[in-house]
This record gives C-alpha cells, sequence and structure tokens, in this order.
C-alpha cells in the first residue's frame, strides 16, 4: 500500500502563510490525514495555505473532492488555497477537470506564497 506523509510549515517569507508538503499518494486510503491536517489548520484560523505538491505522485478523485469541499470555507474565512509545484501529470488531471479556474497553480512555493 502506498503512503502518504504530510508535513506543515509556516512560510519563511510570510509567516501567515502556512505550507503543507504532500509527498506519496493522496487517494480513498490516505485522504483522511490530509483532511485532518487541514481541519487542525482550521482550527488554528490558518486559512492561507500553500499546498505543496512536489513530492506527491498520485492524486485520486477522493483528493479533489476533499479540495472542493473546503475552498468556499476557506475563502469565506479570508483565506485561499494556493497550489504548487505541480507534476506535468497531475497538472493535466487539474486541467481535465477544470480545476486551474477555481484554483492558483504556481510554478514554485515561492511564487504562490507572494500571491498572499
Amino acid at each position: 500500500m502506498e503512503r502518504l506523509v504530510l508535513a506543515t510549515r509556516a512560510a519563511m517569507s510570510n509567516t501567515a502563510v502556512t505550507v503543507v508538503d504532500i509527498e506519496g499518494v493522496l487517494d480513498i486510503n490516505t485522504v483522511g490525514e490530509f483532511e485532518a491536517i487541514l481541519q487542525e489548520l482550521f482550527k488554528k484560523k490558518q486559512y492561507k495555505i500553500v499546498l505543496n505538491m512536489k513530492k506527491l505522485t498520485y492524486i485520486s478523485s477522493a483528493g479533489f473532492g476533499v479540495l472542493m469541499s473546503i475552498i468556499k470555507d476557506v475563502r469565506k474565512n479570508r483565506g485561499d488555497i494556493k497550489i504548487a509545484n505541480v507534476s506535468p501529470d497531475i497538472y493535466k488531471v487539474f486541467d481535465l477537470l477544470e480545476l486551474p479556474g477555481l484554483f492558483h497553480i504556481l510554478k514554485t512555493e515561492q511564487d504562490a506564497v507572494s500571491e498572499f
């Protein structure tokens, strides 16, 4: 079974932004861990989030579903989710689902943090 490794940290150039490093596979078996990390951030009133997908190897519809279900509440709380370092294969899926219109996808983490 593939695993998911998640880590959160403050962005170096803007400590009001939280970076979530995502490594491995985000699917039905691991999506609960991803959702739990996000819920912990929300409990701390942290709504400015960069998802660093540099080491993400796969994302299923379950992972996309979590993103879609939380974005409205994040923006209602004057925050946003920026996505950075997306591999070409994963970007193709984002594009097929027309998610670049909903989420700002940037080339680097620094670019994403600068958007806040």
